[in-house]
């Protein structure tokens, strides 16, 4: 079978099934090359970026930072079982999460300046995504948790400043 570059009407359809044991065989019918786990979620979240939104390099960085994860997740909740079924993956083969970590990563670069500020969306954006997972599509506690975050962040900067 010829390998076929991921798109949204296969990736919504197998959505569903995410959690079954056809799954990779699903993968597998679709793409001979996703018998390696590692080579879908690379072909998926190359899929993401080119769906997410980048943030306006005119915000602070602040809101360049929330919009970011908030333009992620939003994208993901369209896929939200198969994040799931990549993050449960994630945490058996350190294999799979130093993919998602190294696309993650470039991403935050793509509109972040400091590698301190990456620093801070990907520690923010771990534990959005941890909120995310009960959340629903409204994302509002997703959101309230980012913006705890980030007092808890400018709290923990301030007592360094004084």
């Amino acid at each position: 079978m010829k390998n076929k570059n991921l798109n949204k009407n296969f990736l919504k359809k197998i959505n569903s099934s995410a959690y079954l044991k056809s799954f990779n065989k699903s993968l597998i019918k679709f793409n001979s090359s996703y018998n390696d786990f590692d080579k879908f979620i690379n072909d998926f979240e190359i899929f993401l970026l080119n769906d997410i939104e980048t943030p306006s390099k005119n915000l602070s960085t602040q809101d360049l930072i929330f919009e970011g994860i908030i333009s992620r997740l939003d994208t993901l909740t369209d896929y939200k079982n198969i994040s799931l079924k990549i993050y449960l993956e994630s945490q058996k083969n350190p294999k799979y999460f130093l993919t998602i970590n190294k696309f993650l990563n470039n991403y935050f670069k793509s509109f972040l300046n400091s590698q301190l500020d990456v620093a801070k969306a990907y520690l923010i954006y771990i534990y959005a995504f941890n909120i995310w997972i009960e959340d629903n599509n409204s994302m509002d506690k997703t959101m309230a948790a980012i913006g705890n975050s980030f007092d808890a962040i400018n709290k923990f900067q301030s007592f360094f400043k004084r």
